[in-house]
């Protein structure tokens, strides 16, 4: 090749590598796993090999690359009669990216395109990853200006601008509108690098991915094809911001800075000022580990919605440093993962440019098989080191998209109906991975198990809006049922009755904290086991056991009952009385008990706040109740709108019964706290009392259009240990007029401590 605009042809000797490496064929489908080292000051003893067999593995890949891309090049030499479009040097194509040689292709044909202006963006189809002939014509006016379509030699258009000049102005735009709460993303893995020199940045461009955030991105042992696609030449200077979760929409915060390198003065500085903005969301990307769970992860501009560029002084950013202010809109994992952003450029503290809806998506290496299959694991690891059989991809898809899809490997069928067993989205999902599954012998699966994990975050939400900074029993709940869910699907309940809606439910359970754990910022792993199985008409109804579990070690146990139904079953349900209306305590009461306290806890900080403020009216008796020592009742209106729906369960929205179960354990602590029983402990601080057994029966549901949920606890004994205050005591919960939940030893162990400010 000599300069560049030649079609020299590239030439190539010696053995194919393909032959040295080996057929692709030889790899599993899906990829081999990668692994993590556990983090330390010094190096053991085999870091240095292992640091040389990470960067042969980097250099075998990049030869790998590099052949493919003259192999490319050459098939495209030797077919290029036809193609009318510009040719482009594959050095200058491996520097700038597919995507920028896109944007530049359009924009040499767009007229004014160097001059402030609006250009709407819209990715069409998937953009070359090897150098090929870009094709861009004008197809007449657009909307408000000219329309530029780009194609990828002969084949449909690769992407579409729309110039304009309309909506251009100064001001700076209203944010976007937030819907409820924001999902808090969790990443799948975790960082301290939250800034980036050009070193890092390079080295990222490299392929040096764990070297740059640390050990719990290796992935070592995946095989050459597996490992994250280069990326182009870098345009940034540094990144001097991530912030996860930060921003105006609580997903993310970057800031970055760079000089352009335009050509000449007249050449369009938008589609350089596009890349560098991508280039940070891509950074964003590979941090939160959303490559992770893909063999060969490659990140593409998304094709799901036009991206606008605003340009407001074309001189100025091509005159001075630019800061690029990056706030993460979206992030996701369905149906591939993804993330949006809007970007403002500055220069000289100045706006010079607005981006809105940028978008980037990550996907598998072109033919990967990336679907979880019961002979096979996946390329993703846990923080464990192990192999992940089901990982975060998996699992997201089969809430977000079709099940039956997801886990077509594992016997599932297609059916008539989205309303299927699924679980939870967002911020309710407690299970992350599966790392062992076993369906157990058919037809009832008797013995089948699944191991699991869930990485809890280091904050998370609901450790926030408890009462308490601790785990709520809420929480603690989640994470031991939802892994039976799980293995539902995989041992094939899900498929049950493919023409009906069909739904899993919780029945009845118990369970047992073992010891005293703050699970925080650790990986909780969740074994579950298949006890029985029995087919009912329209049901299947299962006994399952389970365990949490940190660092190997148990600390919470119990059993569960769940029920497959169909909706006729479903909603034959009589709750716990037969359908008969069996009155609360408070209300049997001929008039009002002495000394009953009506209180409204709305905004009692001490007992939950957000999603978690459960309390709204509430009466307290002091020596009331069944057996004289206490008595709670409580009274919320149950609200369309309320968060659980949306979340608990696609398609499928219904109150968690943990969340019922919550709200009797927060009505215990608030009678505990307004009868006087806690008054001699500074400062009280309430959780999960260890050894105590927690059981529960369900009967019944509590959907959108139900009007109410009350509750009420009989305190049956209070306890003066050495260490503790134990309150026990025992509860259920009406629907409107049907009593559909009791509750059995709510127990809550009461400490000193520094605790939260109470207050109101």
């Amino acid at each position: 090749m000599t300069g560049s605009g030649t079609t020299d042809e590239l030439g190539f000797d010696g053995v194919p590598f393909a032959e040295l490496y080996g057929e692709s064929a030889a790899v599993p489908p899906g990829g081999i796993g990668s692994s993590t080292a556990a983090s330390s000051d010094r190096p053991t003893p085999t870091e240095p090999a292992r640091r040389m067999a990470r960067q042969v593995q980097r250099a075998h890949a990049s030869v790998l690359q590099a052949h493919r891309a003259i192999s490319a090049r050459q098939a495209l030499l030797a077919g290029a009669g036809t193609s009318t479009g510009p040719r482009y040097d594959p050095r200058a194509w491996a520097r700038l990216g597919g995507a920028l040689a896109v944007l530049r292709a359009g924009a040499a044909r767009l007229p004014d395109a160097a001059a402030p202006g609006v250009y709407e963006v819209t990715w069409r189809g998937r953009v070359p990853t090897e150098p090929t002939g870009l094709h861009a014509h004008l197809t007449g006016p657009g909307s408000t200006g000219a329309l530029c379509l780009v194609h990828d030699g002969d084949r449909q258009p690769v992407a579409s601008i729309e110039r304009s000049t309309a909506g251009l102005s100064e001001e700076e735009p209203t944010q976007r509108h937030i819907h409820g709460i924001p999902a808090e993303f969790r990443p799948l893995a975790r960082t301290a690098v939250h800034r980036l020199s050009a070193p890092g940045l390079d080295a990222l461009a490299a392929g040096d991915i764990a070297g740059v955030f640390g050990d719990a991105f290796d992935q070592d042992g995946l095989e050459p094809e597996c490992l994250p696609e280069r990326w182009p030449a870098r345009l940034l200077e540094e990144i001097s911001v991530i912030e996860p979760g930060g921003g105006p929409y609580a997903q993310g915060l970057l800031a970055a800075s760079a000089r352009i390198e335009a050509a000449c003065d007249t050449e369009p500085v938008w589609p350089w000022l596009v890349a560098a903005a991508t280039e940070a969301l891509r950074v964003y990307v590979f941090h939160q580990g959303l490559h992770l769970c893909l063999p060969g992860a490659r990140v593409v501009p998304s094709e799901d919605g036009p991206m606008r560029v605003e340009v407001l002084d074309s001189a100025a950013a091509r005159a001075s440093e630019l800061r690029f202010a990056v706030e993460v809109t979206g992030l996701g994992l369905a149906p591939r993962p993804y993330a949006t952003a809007d970007c403002r450029v500055t220069a000289a503290g100045r706006t010079v440019a607005r981006l809105r809806d940028i978008g980037v998506t990550v996907l598998e290496r072109p033919g990967a098989d990336v679907m979880p299959h019961p002979e096979r694991l996946s390329c993703r690891r846990s923080p464990t080191g192990a192999r992940v059989a089901v990982n975060e991809l998996h699992i997201a898809q089969a809430v977000e998209d079709d099940p039956a899809e997801v886990f077509a490997a594992y016997g599932a069928r297609p059916t008539a109906t989205a309303t299927r067993p699924r679980l939870p989205r967002g911020d309710l999902r407690m299970v992350d991975r599966c790392t062992r599954a076993d369906a157990g012998p058919a037809p009832d699966r008797p013995g089948g198990r699944l191991t699991a994990e869930y990485d809890v975050p280091a904050g998370p939400w609901y450790c926030r809006e408890n009462g308490d900074t601790g785990v709520p029993p809420f929480a603690l709940m989640e994470m031991a049922l939802q892994p039976l869910g799980l293995l539902g699907g995989l041992t094939g309940m899900t498929w049950e009755y493919p023409e009906q809606d069909f739904v899993c439910r919780n029945l009845e359970g118990r369970a047992r904290l073992v010891r005293e754990v703050d699970p925080r910022a650790v990986t909780v792993g969740q074994d579950v086991v298949l006890r029985s199985s029995v087919p009912l008409p329209g049901a299947v109804i299962q006994r399952s056991d389970f365990e949490l579990s940190t660092d190997g070690e148990a600390f919470c146990v119990g059993e569960a009952t769940h029920g497959y139904f169909t909706a006729e079953v479903l909603g034959a349900q009589q709750g716990l009385d037969g359908g008969t209306y069996v009155a609360p305590w408070l209300e049997r009461r001929s008039q009002s008990p002495t000394g009953a306290l009506r209180l409204d806890l709305r905004d009692d900080t001490r007992v939950g706040t957000g999603r978690l403020a459960l309390l709204e009216d509430v009466v307290v008796v002091p020596g009331g109740g069944d057996h004289g020592a206490g008595y709670v009742w409580c009274d919320k209106s149950v609200r369309d709108d309320d968060w659980f729906f949306e979340q608990h369960f696609p398609h499928d929205p219904v109150l968690p019964g943990s969340v019922g179960v919550q709200m009797l354990f927060q009505a215990v602590q608030a009678c505990a706290v307004h009868t006087g029983l806690v008054d001699h402990l500074p400062s009280p601080r309430f959780a999960l009392a260890v050894g105590e057994e927690l059981r529960w029966s369900y009967r019944g549901q509590i959907l959108r259009h139900h009007r109410r949920v009350r509750g009420e606890a009989h305190i049956r004994e209070v306890r003066r240990e050495r260490d503790r205050l134990l309150v026990l005591a025992d509860g259920s919960v009406w629907r409107d007029d049907l009593r559909i939940y009791h509750v059995d030893n709510i127990a809550l162990a009461v400490r000193p401590g520094a605790g939260r400010e109470a207050g109101r």
